[in-house]
């Protein structure tokens, strides 16, 4: 504003001047006067404030991919669907069945459970219990529904089907299952569909609500379990009755998912010991793998041996069998074993004993008949190996 009154006062001035001229003469024409240009102040504008960065979201853990990866794959299950199954396995990954062919790689994964949804388009299956110790997850689960399609070479027979089993699952870094081992007694189901004559389970109720999720705490305590664990099933091998039940309590309950009841009881358990060790005098076992999660000790193993006594109904074959199972057995807070469940294929023992064909095998003729009140099974002397030729687990 300042130039502006500058400007003023010279164009007043001027005027003045030429008044003072003209007195006495002619009147003086005003000179025009130009008007100054005003200064425009202009304001600057407000600084820019950037957003803040947002802090890059943290990777995913094992546990919370698994948890997903889990989840998609129990809904894709109910759903049918056998590529939604398969995408959530690695591409070169190999599932195994105790008895049964390796399946190896996504379409081959694909394909075994497009078979499997054909031979019971109803099915449905739900977790029971999850145990998770780093990258392996341990899960039970049951299925139930109706042969409605062929199985094992058996056409369909609308009959209800269905059994208890697990499986055993690691993970990859990104979340997908590379290796899968799979446990359930297709023995039951040979039953239930009227091929064997044998005693086997009913179809299961299915579990209802969450999956009981158990997670490992890498305490002592579960160390001491394993070890507890690993002498009980060493006494098999040994033959000391002693170390089989000293680790069990008095009022104890096994199932053993290939035979039809629970045994009860220490004295159920010592008529088992004695029947397997007179059954298979030169009974082994292995351990492959054995993890202890909380008041749990989850084993993969194999027993091998030969038949040279009569187990369960079935004479004697003089055959070698080396059968594969899992076992889940809960120890209380004193160290003692208070509850244990055996999932394993009778159908594995019986293929060796030569009482069914092998899988795309013709039965042999020639090969003796299971009676009809003998069991498809090995019992829970499965300790903590692997289905055979299963690779060492980093």
């Amino acid at each position: 504003m300042r130039s502006v009154s500058f400007g003023l006062a010279i164009g007043f001035l001027a005027a003045l001047s030429a008044g003072v001229g003209a007195c006495g003469g002619d009147e003086a024409k005003p000179q025009p006067v130009t008007p100054a240009n005003p200064v425009v102040t202009t304001t600057p504008p407000p600084p820019v404030t950037e957003a803040p960065k947002e802090e890059p979201k943290p990777a995913p853990t094992m546990a919370e991919l698994q948890k997903k990866t889990s989840e998609g794959m129990g809904m894709a299950l109910n759903a049918h669907d056998a590529k939604k199954v398969a995408s959530f396995y690695t591409e070169n990954a190999v599932v195994k069945m105790a008895g049964m062919p390796d399946v190896t790689g996504r379409d081959a994964i694909a394909a075994d459970w497009q078979k499997r949804f054909d031979a019971s388009s109803d099915a449905k299956s739900m977790a029971s219990r999850v145990f998770v110790k780093g990258d392996v997850v341990i899960v039970e689960w049951a299925w139930a529904g109706k042969q409605t399609g062929e199985m094992m070479g058996v056409k369909a027979t609308e009959k209800p089907i269905g059994a208890a089993g697990a499986e055993v699952m690691w993970f990859s870094p990104d979340g997908l299952v590379k290796e899968q081992h799979t446990y359930v007694d297709m023995g039951t189901v040979m039953a239930q569909i009227g091929v064997s004559k044998m005693k086997a389970r009913p179809v299961p109720t299915l579990p209802s609500g969450a999956p009981t999720v158990v997670v490992s705490t890498n305490t002592p305590e579960e160390t001491k379990n394993v070890e507890a664990a690993a002498k009980m099933w060493a006494a098999f091998e040994k033959k000391s009755e002693a170390d089989f039940l000293g680790a069990t309590t008095d009022d104890i309950t096994w199932d053993d998912m290939t035979q039809p009841e629970t045994m009860k009881g220490k004295a159920a358990g010592k008529k088992f010991f004695a029947e397997m060790t007179k059954a298979f005098p030169d009974l082994k076992t292995t351990t492959a793998n054995s993890w202890g999660v909380g008041d749990f000790v989850i084993a993969e193993g194999a027993m091998s041996g030969t038949h040279k006594g009569a187990l369960m109904g079935i004479q004697p074959t003089k055959k070698q069998v080396n059968m594969h199972g899992l076992d889940i057995i809960q120890f209380n807070k004193d160290g003692k074993v208070i509850k244990g469940t055996s999932y394993g294929n009778g159908v594995e023992m019986m293929m060796q004993l030569g009482l069914m064909p092998q899988p795309g095998a013709a039965k042999d003729p020639k090969a003796p008949a299971a009676k009809a009140d003998a069991k498809p099974a090995a019992a829970p002397a499965k300790t903590d190996a692997k289905p055979a030729a299963a690779p060492a687990k980093k």
